[in-house]
């Protein structure tokens, strides 16, 4: 399962990055929904860290790991164990 997870968290570091490169450099009306996409993924992510927040303050460094929920949401919860 780690390496599910490590693959995982990998491509949507990359899908991450096509959004960025899209909000500074317009891909086109093709790639609009990646931007759609990441609007959803980050209210989603948000939405976790809101209801997950007593948990991730209990963790040595609790905003690297809102951080990491913010980018990679549940797979990074799952990596806490």
């Amino acid at each position: 399962m780690s390496h599910f997870l490590s693959f995982a968290k990998g491509a949507l570091a990359m899908f991450w990055l096509v959004a960025l490169v899209n909000l500074a450099y317009p891909l086109g009306e093709l790639h609009r929904p990646i931007l759609l996409l990441s609007g959803l993924l980050v209210l989603v992510h948000a939405a976790e860290i809101l209801l997950l927040n007593g948990r991730l303050k209990a963790r040595p460094a609790p905003w690297l790991e809102r951080l990491q929920v913010l980018l990679f949401g549940v797979l990074h919860l799952r990596s806490l164990g």
